[in-house]
């Protein structure tokens, strides 16, 4: 299996680093030429919210997550049109939204 993720840093090489047990490919977009996961998968240099580097992620990946909450919600929206992407955008934009995430809390309770 081939995991795309957005964002390179210790979580990705961490992710990067269980997976190859699991004959798991991983692949990055971090704006960083050095970042951390790079020697663990593939590292595609580019913005969070560069077309270019998203297209070539998702065009090597079977689907895709991300390794922390400020990776732009659109960008994940984009990507779910063509690859499933876990967690969703939707609980993306939840928890970068304090208001909302803990509004979602009271509701479940």
């Amino acid at each position: 299996m081939r995991i795309g993720v957005i964002g390179g840093g210790q979580l990705g090489r961490m992710m990067a680093q269980a997976g190859l047990p699991l004959d798991i490919q991983l692949s990055f977009v971090d704006p960083s030429a050095d970042a951390c996961a790079a020697p663990f998968g593939t590292l595609i240099q580019g913005a969070y919210d560069d077309p270019a580097a998203i297209d070539q992620l998702t065009a090597s990946v079977d689907r895709v997550t991300f390794e922390f909450e400020s990776v732009p919600a659109q960008t994940v929206a984009q990507i779910a049109e063509h690859l499933p992407v876990y967690p969703s955008s939707q609980a993306l934009a939840t928890a970068r939204d304090r208001w909302l995430e803990k509004s979602l809390f009271q509701r479940l309770g």
